[in-house]
């Protein structure tokens, strides 16, 4: 969030290279595209990044109206990862072992079967629970070629730069944190 409510830190980058002539239909079929695509506990994926509307952070049913304003585009950037307590995650591991040892009348396991037990455990708890979600806004002037991005973290802010030009095919650099 930012933007619109909460943080007003933000970092500003300058986008390198050129629009090309239809760019809101372009940059439009590229959203979506990278849309945001829930985490599932099939999934094996462990966290999960896409492009959100940047008042409606489940929306996920871009137009035209509701990216561009003027000339600014204006997204949400949701990634959503599990977290699993390690200490729930042991004693449900600990439990399930000490069941198939009993049921299979082992004493030890084998690597590969402590694996195998590991996924399912970790599957069950996805099951029961939900991701963190956490939404950033991203804000970019496209006449003035700044990006603005309500995010401090380096790590964050790396993984949105490689998402932005996945997503919009140009580069950036940094310039300034407000």
């Amino acid at each position: 969030m930012g933007a619109f409510q909460g943080n007003l830190t933000y970092k500003t980058f300058f986008v390198q290279g050129e629009l090309p002539d239809d760019w809101k239909t372009l940059y439009l079929n590229n959203i979506r595209k990278l849309e945001f695509k829930p985490l599932t506990a099939d999934a094996e994926a462990e966290e999960i990044v896409g492009w959100v509307s940047i008042e409606r952070p489940l929306q996920t049913d871009f137009h035209l109206n509701n990216v561009v304003f003027n000339s600014f585009i204006n997204l949400g950037f949701r990634k959503d990862r599990w977290t699993i307590p390690s200490d729930l995650l042991k004693a449900h591991l600990e439990e399930t072992e000490a069941e198939y040892k009993l049921q299979n009348e082992k004493k030890h396991l084998s690597r590969f079967e402590r694996e195998d037990l590991k996924k399912k455990v970790k599957k069950l708890l996805k099951e029961r629970s939900i991701p963190k979600m956490k939404v950033i806004d991203m804000s970019w002037d496209v006449d003035r070629k700044r990006v603005r991005f309500w995010s401090q973290s380096g790590t964050v802010c790396e993984l949105f730069q490689e998402f932005f030009e996945e997503t919009f095919d140009l580069t950036w650099a940094l310039c300034e944190q407000f």
